[in-house]
């Protein structure tokens, strides 16, 4: 037969998606999967915002959030490109809170849901700044509060204030005055001033004493693990143990203790 002898009844094989493939979608992410453990609520944007930046970045899908991957014009990239995007707002309301989900509209483009949920509940940077430093300047090591679970408090709050306030570094790559590393520096040593005014200076005043008259001064992290040491160093003391007090007991004069049924 002369003229195109494709047989119509011929069925059609798309090329499979290669796993390293922003279109490429597991059997885990399917439509009903929550890729954040943060739900969206009033007052929390910035952290949601962060893991689910950092979760999409990891399933090479952020690109379609932000605009990046453009719409595709062949017909097997744009049949993905609409999959993945249909997926992608599926996940994103997933991880809103249901009081919220009524403020929402309900597209079919990740990155237009993306940019609404920004306009909506992003707090303006000066506000967000003030806030944190605030609670940087008044925060306290409460009694009981451990010293890590203070530290990780703290980290929360730098890691917030660095989204909106990131610190200064050389961009053009020919800088040879060591500006960035200065920078992460003062950094360091201003964060380092923060732990210890918050530290209880019942019990640590005096390692905090000991360790801002050295030259230089330590890094944070290492101030962390000497005041961490000390903690324990408290527990241990504080807590006699259990055997040696009750033998004491049981061996000292005058104890009534009826040695016949031992």
């Amino acid at each position: 037969m002369g003229g195109d002898d494709t047989d119509a009844n011929t069925p059609v094989f798309f090329p499979k998606i290669n796993p390293s493939s922003p279109y490429y979608l597991g059997s885990q992410d399917g439509t009903s999967a929550k890729i954040s453990n943060i739900e969206l609520l009033y007052d929390n944007y910035e952290d949601r915002r962060m893991s689910m930046t950092m979760s999409l970045q990891s399933r090479r899908k952020f690109g379609f959030v932000d605009g990046t991957i453009k719409k595709p014009t062949n017909t097997f990239d744009l049949d993905n490109w609409e999959v993945v995007h249909c997926t992608l707002v599926q996940w994103i309301r997933n991880t809103i809170s249901p009081s919220l989900l009524d403020n929402v509209s309900y597209g079919y483009d990740a990155s237009v849901l993306w940019s609404e949920l920004e306009s909506q509940f992003a707090v303006v940077d000066g506000t967000k700044i003030y806030n944190l430093k605030t609670q940087l300047k008044v925060f306290k090591q409460s009694k009981g509060m451990t010293v890590t679970s203070y530290y990780g408090k703290l980290k929360s709050l730098w890691d917030s204030l660095v989204v909106h306030e990131p610190p200064f570094a050389c961009k053009c790559g020919k800088c040879d005055c060591g500006i960035g590393l200065a920078a992460i520096k003062r950094l360091d040593n201003e964060r380092l001033h923060q732990f210890f005014m918050g530290l209880d200076p019942s019990l640590y005043g005096h390692i905090r004493s000991q360790q801002f008259q050295q030259d230089p001064l330590p890094t944070l992290n290492r101030a962390y693990n000497i005041v961490l040491q000390e903690e324990r160093l408290h527990t241990t003391t504080a807590t006699p143990d259990v055997t040696e007090v009750t033998a004491f007991h049981m061996s000292s004069p005058g104890s009534n203790v009826d040695w016949s049924v031992l």
